[in-house]
């Protein structure tokens, strides 16, 4: 194997198509495998798509050694990296028939989303005006109206400490509220 390493790309290349001789198979492929994948990889920006690229031009060459006249080696194995990648991305192309189904199927997906919030949004504000109207008044001045409990104890003349328990009671509230109507969702 020694003296195959120090061949030229064209004698390895004729001592292959000749014999099909696999140390000047295993010379090409080490000469090459590397420079070929990493320009495959740098194209393809995933390592096990571009081995598998990579290896398909060299089985390429090792099954077809008499196929074709390659005169420069180098170039022929880049070209044969770029019809890969070619073949590659047009395969990961959807059919019209495919894109108007992914489509539809977001659409269809986006209104549901849509459905599922304003129902959501129906359950939640029916739950708050169930509160008692101080649990009410305190809970939508911190979430809607955006006050601190320090802002919302001036406001309505009660302490920092009252205004906390009316949002805490408030939550726990809203909490069990969605929870019973999400069950009970489940079971219709």
């Amino acid at each position: 194997m020694k003296h195959l390493t120090a061949c030229t790309d064209a004698e390895l290349l004729l001592i292959l198509q000749e014999k099909s001789h696999s140390r000047a198979f295993e010379v090409i492929y080490k000469r090459y495998f590397p420079a070929v994948f990493r320009y495959v990889f740098k194209i393809a920006q995933d390592k096990q798509t571009a081995e598998d690229l990579v290896q398909n031009i060299f089985v390429g060459l090792w099954r077809n050694p008499r196929k074709s006249s390659i005169e420069n080696l180098q170039a022929y194995l880049f070209g044969a990296a770029r019809n890969q990648l070619a073949k590659h991305f047009r395969a990961l192309k959807f059919s019209p028939l495919q894109l108007k189904f992914i489509e539809k199927w977001e659409a269809t997906n986006a209104t549901e989303e849509y459905l599922e919030e304003l129902d959501t949004r129906r359950m939640l504000e029916e739950a708050i005006n169930q509160l008692p109207n101080k649990c009410k008044s305190v809970f939508m001045l911190s979430r809607y109206g955006f006050l601190s409990n320090k802002e919302i104890a001036a406001k309505l003349g009660i302490s920092v400490f009252t205004v906390e328990n009316h949002i805490k009671k408030a939550l726990c509230f809203l909490r069990q509220s969605l929870q019973m109507a999400v069950m009970i969702g489940m079971l219709q």
